[in-house]
């Protein structure tokens, strides 16, 4: 008998981004405008995402306790931050659950202009962060900077593993992942999956 596939928090977000994606234009806007309008808000007070998320949450990521876990915020976030890329600007910010690099890597395409200094000091503030408010405050401001100025590829459900285990305790190992990819100067150099990632950092 085959071994049953583990759900995991990157599998689900971009389920869930694919079946936006499919929708209409109307309704893929209404529905992008709901999760813009959650931003700043934590899940338990956004109750105008509750009837698009929990729809296709697993049960096994929902709370028994009245108190959000952390597979809730991981997809919540990261569907905030898919929602404020997918809002017009003259950059195009493309989702691509195959990109291989992490949100620091995306982030790094914005070190080419000539700004790239101002662009270090909110990095470091993000991968600094002690919290994850903190974090995901300071990811929005940095995907906002650099998506006003290059286009750029995101692979969200990579993203929504990470923000997952930075909740868990080992946010160290995630920010340093990032910053090596978000420094490098070799952009195009192949990096390991994010299931590979997980799997490093959990050692």
């Amino acid at each position: 008998m085959d071994k049953e596939e583990k759900i995991t928090v990157g599998k689900v977000t971009s389920q869930i981004i694919d079946r936006i994606e499919n929708l209409s234009d109307s309704q893929k806007g209404a529905e992008l405008a709901t999760f813009r309008n959650s931003i700043g808000k934590s899940i338990t007070e956004a109750d105008d995402v509750w009837p698009i998320l929990f729809r296709y949450l697993p049960k096994d990521f929902l709370s028994e306790t009245g108190r959000e876990t952390f597979e809730e915020n991981a997809v919540f976030i990261t569907l905030q931050l898919y929602a404020m890329c997918m809002q017009g600007s003259s950059s195009v910010v493309k989702s691509d659950s195959s990109y291989k690099g992490s949100i620091g890597r995306s982030l790094g395409i914005g070190r080419d202009n000539d700004d790239s200094e101002a662009l270090d000091r909110r990095f470091n503030a993000l991968i600094t962060a002690s919290t994850f408010s903190e974090l995901t405050y300071h990811l929005r401001q940095l995907v906002k900077v650099v998506k006003s100025k290059e286009d750029m590829t995101i692979n969200f459900a990579r993203l929504a593993d990470d923000l997952f285990y930075f909740q868990l305790g080992i946010g160290k190992k995630i920010c340093f992942r990032w910053a090596q990819e978000y420094y490098s100067k070799t952009n195009e150099t192949q990096s390991v999956s994010s299931e590979a990632d997980v799997k490093t950092i959990e050692q």
